[in-house]
Formats: C-alpha cells, sequence, structure tokens
C-alpha cells in the first residue's frame, strides 16, 4: 500500500499514456494506477444509467467481481448511497454514514462486504445529467485499523473527475480506431450492454434520427447486441464490435453489395483489386470457372455488365 504517484503525476500518466492502453483494458489500468496514488487493497469502477439502476459496466481490481451483485442485493439497506446522490462527485466514508459500532454489527456489513474481507469503504459517484450515465469508484480497504483520510477523500475527489475525463477520450478515440480498414462512410456510437451511448458521433445521431421509428435519445434505439456482427434494418446496415464492457455500433446507408453472398463479396473484392478470375479461383480455392459463374451472377442482382461498372459501383458506395 505504498504510494508512489503524486496526484500531479497520476494526472499527467492517465492522460498522456492513456492512448497506448486498450479500451478494453482501461479501467483496470486506471485503477491500478490510481492505487499509486491512494492506498487500497480492492477497488470497484461501475457504469450505468439512471433510467435502469444498474450496473452496465463492471471493473473490479484485487476484489471478486462478485461484489457487484452483492451491492445490488443489498442496496435498500446501504445508506452510503442515498448520501453518495445527495452529493454526488464528493467522496463519502462509510464511516461517515454508520458509526463502526453499527456497521460492523449490521446486516449490510456481515452479508455484503464481510465475505469479501471489506472493512473500510469509501466510494464517490458522478451523474451526467446530459447522458443520463452515472459513474461509481469505491475503494476497499481490508483492514479495519487502516480508514480513509480526509486528504485521501479529497484526492478521490479530484481524481475521479480526472478519471471520467480520460476514460471519456479514450472512447471518442475508439469510435475511429481501425477505421482506415472500414468503409468510410461509416459513423460510429460506443454503447454499453443495455444500448446507452457512452460515446457517439454526430454523423451516427443524424443517421438514427431520420429514421422516425427510432424514438430513444440517449440509447441505440435497436437491440443487435444478441445478433451476428452485421445487420441490416430498412436501408441502414449496422456492424457491431466488442470493446470490453462496450460495443462499438458502426452505421451507413446500405449499398447494393450488401445483399450479395459472402462469396459473391470476396469476388467482388478480387475484381476491385484488379485480380484475374485465376488469382481470385487461387486465393478462394475456387476453379476459375466457378469464379466467372459467381460474377456473372453478381451482375445480374446488381444490375450490372461489366467489370468496370462493378468498380464504379463500389467505388461509389465506398464514398
Amino acid at each position: 500500500m505504498t504510494q508512489k504517484l503524486s496526484a500531479d503525476e497520476f494526472i499527467s500518466h492517465l492522460y498522456c499514456k492513456a492512448n497506448d492502453i486498450p479500451l478494453a483494458d482501461f479501467a483496470t489500468w486506471a485503477l491500478d494506477l490510481l492505487q499509486q496514488v491512494i492506498a487500497f487493497d480492492g477497488a470497484i469502477w461501475g457504469t450505468g444509467h439512471t433510467s435502469t439502476e444498474q450496473f452496465h459496466t463492471q471493473t473490479t481490481v484485487d476484489v471478486s467481481p462478485d461484489i457487484f451483485a452483492a451491492l445490488k442485493k443489498h442496496v435498500d439497506i446501504n445508506p452510503i448511497f442515498n448520501t453518495l446522490l445527495s452529493t454526488t462527485g464528493k467522496a463519502v466514508d462509510m464511516a461517515d454514514v454508520l458509526s463502526d459500532k453499527h456497521f460492523y454489527q449490521s446486516t449490510l456489513y456481515k452479508e455484503c462486504f464481510q465475505p469479501f474481507a471489506i472493512e473500510r469503504i469509501l466510494s464517490s459517484i458522478h451523474v451526467d445529467d446530459r447522458s443520463g450515465i452515472f459513474t461509481l469508484l469505491t475503494l476497499y480497504r481490508y483492514d479495519r485499523e487502516q480508514g480513509f483520510t480526509e486528504q485521501e477523500k479529497t484526492l478521490q475527489n479530484s481524481l475521479l473527475f480526472h478519471l471520467i475525463k480520460a476514460f471519456s477520450h479514450r472512447q471518442i478515440l475508439a469510435l475511429s480506431e481501425n477505421k482506415s480498414r472500414l468503409k468510410k462512410e461509416l459513423s460510429c456510437a460506443l454503447c454499453d450492454n443495455q444500448g446507452i451511448y457512452h460515446a457517439v458521433e454526430a454523423s451516427f445521431l443524424n443517421i438514427i434520427e431520420q429514421h422516425q421509428h427510432f424514438t430513444k435519445q440517449q440509447a441505440f434505439p435497436i437491440n443487435i447486441f444478441d445478433s451476428t456482427a452485421q445487420t441490416s434494418v430498412e436501408n441502414l446496415h449496422f456492424i457491431k464490435e466488442k470493446f470490453g464492457d462496450l460495443y462499438r455500433i458502426s452505421v451507413r446507408v446500405k449499398n447494393p453489395t450488401d445483399d450479395l453472398s459472402a462469396r459473391e463479396k470476396q469476388v467482388v473484392e478480387g475484381i476491385c483489386q484488379g485480380s484475374t478470375f485465376k488469382q481470385i479461383a487461387k486465393e478462394l480455392n475456387l476453379s476459375p470457372s466457378t469464379v466467372s459463374n459467381h460474377l456473372y451472377r453478381i451482375y445480374d442482382k446488381l444490375n450490372i455488365h461489366s467489370r468496370s461498372e462493378l468498380v464504379s459501383l463500389v467505388n461509389l458506395s465506398s464514398g
């Protein structure tokens, strides 16, 4: 529990190195970094939405992930949550809410915290009024004699802000991450498993809002999280990629090639790369005549008659 970084050094590391950390690993990395500023034995970082009052993302360091289920089960008898919500953004020590005498004799302690060896608790919550997303940061100590100090509460107050801002910045970067390999017309959003937007491009919302039956403002309006990686709804095409607890959803207006089979799309890709029938056949482990048959079926589906028309259509669709 030895401190190794000052608050200023922590903030500098958080922003300067965040770009090098995969989004899926960011919260764990940030908590490990925080542990070098404020000594703790375990920690949780969860996000959710005020409309569901549930944790949609859950990160733990040196404490069992089961702690989230325990917190949910005992929320009605946990007085720290009401205090947190009435003092949003300020760190709250359980010892300031319940005296040690009452806490250590309580059902809350015996059923929710003692099974995880948790003795001291320092929590803070932030609610984004615009998005409705809340962030809960809680630090735990397993030694009852090591209570949190006023200085540590003040530190957590200030550092939670920087944790949220750095995470938000990393999410925004993830919107365009690896986008060079994707079609340029894609617009993206980062959602949790309930469809709540954690980061979103304006162009994504513009496309979604053009469809009147998509009415939800703070969440992705259709459930594709249990579906395949790609799906289409009317004239929109969606691509889903997992980023840790989040999903990057990309959208674009459908183009004619979206309705081709997977094999036909492979043939189209080869044609657009300038490959011959023989080269495509070798790449796909087919005969040249089979490639030729695929190509003529593609022509029929797209109502075109030549390679040049196919290449032009694909280039037009790709912006």
